[in-house]
């Protein structure tokens, strides 16, 4: 397969004809916009701001927390939080916050991520503790599964 010049020129011309009589000083340009919006000081692909991605998780908790569908987080929350941030705060603000993540697929991660890491938690202190007491209940829940109640004596 060839990827010289000229297999380029040819997908310039054939997958982007608007483009493909802009000069090369054009594509400099664009080239060096992009890396400035997309990398960070380092060079590194900057995926989201740290408080992007928090507020995303702290929202995907309240949305489990609620026990509504995951998509509510893509059809009402987001939609609410960037309407309340345009009237109070102003367009700057709203575009911010257009950043935080609440689809359905991104709530429903979040939520796997957060009952892994609390399941994680949990194992620990049991493997860590010198004493732990495992209790089966007879009660089920709506799956008709059994709860297990696991108390730790210290």
């Amino acid at each position: 397969m060839e990827c010289g010049p000229q297999s380029l020129e040819r997908h310039l011309r054939t997958t982007h004809p608007a483009l493909a009589d802009k000069p090369k000083a054009f594509f400099e340009t664009k080239r060096h916009s992009l890396k400035q919006v997309k990398l960070d000081g380092s060079g590194a692909f900057r995926q989201q701001t740290s408080k992007v991605v928090e507020a995303s998780y702290e929202i995907a908790m309240l949305i489990a927390k609620s026990k509504k569908s995951h998509n509510i987080g893509e059809f009402l929350i987001k939609p609410s939080i960037l309407r309340a941030a345009d009237l109070v705060l102003g367009k700057d603000s709203a575009n911010k916050l257009s950043q935080i993540s609440l689809s359905n697929d991104t709530v429903k991660g979040r939520i796997d991520e957060l009952s892994q890491d609390i399941k994680d938690q949990i194992l620990d202190q049991i493997r860590n503790s010198p004493v732990f007491v495992i209790q089966c209940d007879e009660t089920t829940d709506i799956a008709q599964c059994s709860q297990l109640l696991i108390s730790d004596y210290r």
